[in-house]
């Protein structure tokens, strides 16, 4: 008779605990504020005459009972892929398994869409240059770097040392991202941050009419825009609220890396509640300075100019620098703005892939995916196969980024799934403590109880405000439901599905219910 194989691939991951906690809060802050600030800036006509700081206080408030949530779990549960190994084993592989997989297909392709806009925002500092120095081929040349093909190679050329730097000694890369990430993003904000508060309305009226030439240029851009707030100053507030609650995801991604973090039950609560408290007194100074210094009206107009492809000055987008520069002409300044919204989002990128490696990493152990998706090279001690299969991914993120003709329609397929995909998460929570009364009972901290457990509070609190913004994101049309939407959603979750199929009747032939594997916590 055969013997049955073990239960996981190995009995020990062979990663190592290196992860400081103070790079997992730099890491929070760069995944979830990269690209953010820009896009905000480019998307302001969608809610004109919103309160945006109230849209993303109210947004933070149900955020912290979801980040409670992963703090909980990445605390009780430190493993590779911590926040999919605790909802599998809450609800079962068939709709853990599958959900995961939209979520971190999602977050694969998000590297090449996130990349994609870091070649962006070089585009955006040498359009800038051209325009602020009346020299079109600088300014050419920042088109010529979002034309495709060359918008492809050049943000490829940009992703290959995210890739490497994954694929390298944990203790590299992730002081990579702690310096990069960290300090320079520190310093350069600041840096920014200052600049932004000694700029006013009037005066940044009076330097873009001398820069264009035009006494009336700022009140044109606002009377050409096409752009009237609703009567209701709520109701604007409230269309802002989806892009606010997205604006504060991926803040679950160090439960991903939680088994190689140094002391995890300390470093946990630094890395999400610190993180996601810094995110939102970042982006609510951000929005404060931004519009005290350019005026909401201007930027509201110009966002919806600049998304029609008739603003002002062409390539720039909604390029906060570029505005402070028109009112400093101080070009040092520019570039040190530049980087402060650039470098979250290129070093966050190391940390990405890592998280996406180890969710991979995690299938792999529960033999779903082949046993080679988790070895671990002995020198590196990171998961280079695994590491090899996010960069493909990826590479497909930035080739759709590049060459589709609405390229925002495949980033909002990305926030969509992002937006619906973790309120399955948010149930877990709620029934875990019952479903898995002994599992719960012997690893999880905070089991005081208020009628219910607090991981249950969490997580309906959680599930009530995601089906809420779910709703929100779908009647504002930021949740989309046409034709290449609902095509896309259904290929993501039917190969996943698929993939659970195929691994299902594998481990059966080899003696090895999938279902029993579900039922007990991977090794360390």
């Amino acid at each position: 008779m055969t013997k049955a194989p073990p239960v996981f691939a190995r009995e020990a991951t062979g990663l190592v605990r290196e992860i400081s906690p103070w790079a997992s809060f730099v890491a929070v802050f760069g995944l979830v504020t990269g690209g953010v600030p820009i896009v905000w800036v480019a998307t302001m006509y969608t809610a004109p005459g919103a309160n945006w700081p109230l849209a993303f206080f109210i947004a933070f408030l149900p955020t912290l009972a979801f980040a409670g949530l992963f703090t909980i779990v990445g605390m009780s549960m430190p493993r590779s892929g911590g926040d999919y190994v605790f909802t599998t084993r809450a609800i079962g592989p068939y709709v853990g398994f599958v959900n995961y997989w939209g979520i971190a297909a999602a977050f694969i392709l998000s590297n090449g869409i996130y990349g994609y806009y870091a070649g962006e925002y070089w585009a955006y500092l040498l359009a800038g240059l051209g325009a602020f120095y009346q020299n079109p081929s600088v300014a050419n040349l920042g088109v010529f770097l979002t034309t495709p093909p060359y918008s492809l190679y050049f943000t490829f050329a940009l992703t290959i040392p995210v890739w490497l730097l994954a694929g390298a000694r944990p203790r590299v890369a992730w002081t990579v991202v702690f310096w990069g990430g960290g300090v320079l993003t520190f310093f350069a904000t600041v840096i920014m941050f200052a600049a932004l508060w000694g700029i006013h309305a009037p005066s940044f009226a009076a330097s873009y009419n001398s820069f264009m030439g035009n006494a009336t240029a700022y009140s044109a851009v606002i009377s050409t825009g096409g752009i009237v707030p609703p009567s209701s100053m709520m109701l604007a507030t409230a269309a802002a609220l989806p892009f606010a609650w997205y604006s504060y995801t991926w803040y679950n991604l160090p439960t991903s890396w939680s088994g190689e973090m140094k002391n995890v039950r300390k470093s946990m609560p630094i890395a999400i509640m610190a993180g996601i408290a810094a995110v939102a007194v970042y982006y609510i100074f951000f929005i404060v300075t931004v519009t005290q210094a350019f005026g909401q009206p201007f930027l509201d107009n110009w966002s919806s100019l600049a998304a029609s492809g008739t603003a002002p000055v062409p390539g720039i987008g909604g390029f906060v620098p570029f505005f402070a520069l028109l009112v400093y002409k101080n070009v040092p300044l520019y570039v040190i703005m530049f980087l402060a919204l650039w470098a979250p989002n290129f070093f966050a990128g190391i940390a990405l892939v890592i998280s996406q490696t180890r969710y991979l990493f995690a299938w792999a152990f529960d033999r779903i995916l082949p046993d080679k998706v988790a070895s671990v090279n002995e020198r590196t001690h990171t998961p280079l196969v695994a590491t090899f299969l996010v960069a493909c991914g990826a590479t497909i993120g930035i080739a759709l980024m590049s060459l589709l003709p609405n390229s925002g329609e495949f980033a909002t397929l990305i926030f969509a799934i992002s937006t619906f995909g973790f309120i399955i998460p948010a149930i877990a929570g709620v029934v875990f403590p019952f479903r898995k009364k002994e599992m719960y009972e012997a690893v999880f901290v905070g089991k005081k109880k208020l009628v219910l457990p607090l991981l249950s509070w969490l997580g309906i609190g959680s599930a009530i405000y995601l089906i809420f913004s779910t709703y929100l994101a779908h009647v504002s049309g930021s949740l989309p439901t046409d034709s290449f939407t609902i095509t896309a959603y259904v290929t993501i979750y039917a190969v996943g599905a698929l993939v659970l199929v195929i691994a299902y009747f594998r481990n059966r032939r080899r003696g090895l219910p999938l279902d029993l594997v579900f039922k007990e916590i991977p090794p360390e």
